[in-house]
């Protein structure tokens, strides 16, 4: 069973590209001799500095993924399918925990899955679109269900930084 993408990964993905362009521009602009008051330069970059660090590492390294299930493993490619793939067999899982990630007038669902205390997969309700046959296929392999965990802004944050 393979995952499919749904629309909110063609948005991320396409949001990440405008905003590695307008980033490009934005440090560019003393580079042909336009003036701009330094604060307002430096205040604009850090801004598309840490979005396109949220969009590319964040979201597309982490969330936006393309994973496979196979007899005995999980195959995935980051950064929307285009990232080299990570084989993940199913004796090195621990199990999988799920969240609610509360957005404006709708909540996504998240299965992290966890080997050695890590979230190595994750997959949303909001990039997959098979995202419940991946899960239900998920609860057939009997992969131990660690249960509910509280969805934690910080910890999303905290967890860019982790090596997968």
């Amino acid at each position: 069973m393979k995952s499919q993408f749904k629309y909110g990964a063609y948005i991320t993905a396409t949001i990440a590209i405008f905003f590695t362009i307008m980033l490009i521009g934005t440090l560019s602009v003393y580079l042909f001799g336009m003036h701009v008051p330094i604060a307002f330069y430096l205040v604009v970059n850090c801004y598309f500095i840490l979005v396109w660090f949220w969009m590319v590492a964040g979201e597309l390294r982490t969330k936006v993924i393309s994973v496979e299930i196979g007899f005995d493993h999980f195959i995935v490619r980051r950064y929307f399918g285009l990232g080299a793939s990570h084989t993940y067999y199913f004796n090195d899982i621990e199990g999988y925990e799920t969240a609610i990630l509360p957005a404006k007038g709708a909540s996504y669902e998240f299965l992290y899955m966890v080997s050695g205390g890590k979230k190595i997969i994750k997959l949303s309700q909001f990039y997959h679109k098979n995202y419940a046959d991946l899960k239900e296929h998920i609860a057939m392999l009997k992969i131990k269900d660690l249960g509910f965990e509280q969805f934690r802004y910080g910890r999303e944050i905290k967890e860019i930084f982790v090596k997968l």
